[in-house]
């Protein structure tokens, strides 16, 4: 019975015209409630992987071609919110890969956010991460499909096609969506592309998104602004640096509101910079002094196999570990073109 279900749930899109999602995705799980009463199992296998819970989470398991082993720590989402796993071979070298959407449980307005965890196997079976955030296309089925995929080009090659929501501007009831990012998989690794024919990319978000009559808009978006979130890109060409420290934001910015000096009863909003701005980041100091931004994915090679942390699955312990080794990294992507803010840290 369960088999026809998610069977008949991919005839419906197949039929509603989204042939590129349907054909390429299979559902395999839903993950996020290991563990729980109302899902009392402690490890389930999708074929060479296995996903086992911990006292840390949930950790992807198993062995490359050459008997190594690997594990990795992506992101879920529990609770009221759910975890699904899907199959698919998203780079077209036919080794079967693993998207991990984890979905939000908001309130309100633009409810739809999830985060897609990619496992790409390369040519020797080693899985490479990937984590990027979208929103989940409009849909009254579960699972629902948790990204828009298509192939406008008829390259056969689908992409994977991101999108945001915020609050409308001015203020209303209705929601602004925008299409910030296409990529395309290819060698174990998401690259961003930007097609020549744009709107039917935006006649495609607008399909796939509910917009509601004088409340929902979809912003025009300059490619030109998109930045750069693949895991392809390696920053300042393919020579290793080396990490010097972790610096965790500080205690007097959690959760705190800073405002600008007062002056005749005037805020001095032109010359102030909140020092939290810097000091209430994650950041990664390089050995030259350099100041990398945010949390990104970890990948550790070493003779015993592979070991990663995605991004927001709290990395410093293998952070920590490439420092205390003293080894070099390859940072690969950027989200921020203004500074140093790589996707993915590798120790090779």
């Amino acid at each position: 019975m369960r088999r026809s279900f998610y069977a008949w749930v991919i005839f419906v899109c197949l039929c509603s015209g989204s042939l590129s999602a349907a054909s390429l995705l299979r559902y395999l799980d839903e993950i996020g409630h290991l563990g729980t009463p109302s899902d009392p199992r402690t490890s389930v296998r999708f074929g060479r992987t296995q996903v086992v819970l911990t006292d840390a989470g949930v950790r992807f398991q198993g062995h490359d071609d050459d008997g190594k082993a690997w594990q990795a720590a992506l992101p879920i989402a529990e609770g009221i919110a759910f975890t699904t796993v899907w199959e698919a071979d998203f780079d077209h070298n036919s080794r079967p890969d693993l998207l991990i959407a984890a979905h939000s449980a908001g309130s309100g307005r633009c409810i739809d956010e999830v985060t897609l965890s990619f496992i790409l196997f390369n040519s020797r079976g080693q899985p490479v991460p990937w984590v990027i955030r979208s929103r989940t296309p409009y849909s009254t089925e579960f699972p629902p499909i948790p990204a828009i995929f298509a192939d406008l080009e008829h390259t056969g090659r689908p992409k994977l096609v991101v999108t945001d929501c915020a609050y409308s501007d001015p203020p209303r009831l209705g929601e602004d969506r925008s299409l910030i990012g296409i990529y395309e998989a290819k060698d174990a690794a998401w690259s961003p592309v930007r097609p020549v024919n744009l709107d039917a990319y935006a006649a495609l978000v607008r399909q796939k998104h509910r917009f509601r009559p004088q409340l929902d808009q979809l912003l025009t978006v300059d490619p030109g602004s998109w930045t750069d979130e693949g895991n392809r890109q390696i920053l300042g060409g393919p020579v290793p640096v080396q990490l010097a420290a972790i610096l965790k934001p500080s205690e007097n910015c959690r959760g705190a509101v800073h405002l600008p000096p007062v002056v005749n009863g005037t805020l001095q909003t032109s010359v102030w910079k909140d020092p939290c701005e810097e000091l209430g980041r994650n950041r990664i100091e390089l050995l030259d002094k350099t100041v990398c931004y945010g949390w990104p994915s970890v990948m550790v090679d070493s003779a015993d196999g592979r070991e990663i942390a995605a991004e927001s699955e709290h990395p410093e312990l293998l952070l920590q570990k490439i420092i205390n080794q003293r080894r070099k990294v390859i940072l690969v992507g950027q989200r921020d073109p203004r500074r140093c803010s790589p996707v993915l840290i590798w120790a090779q």
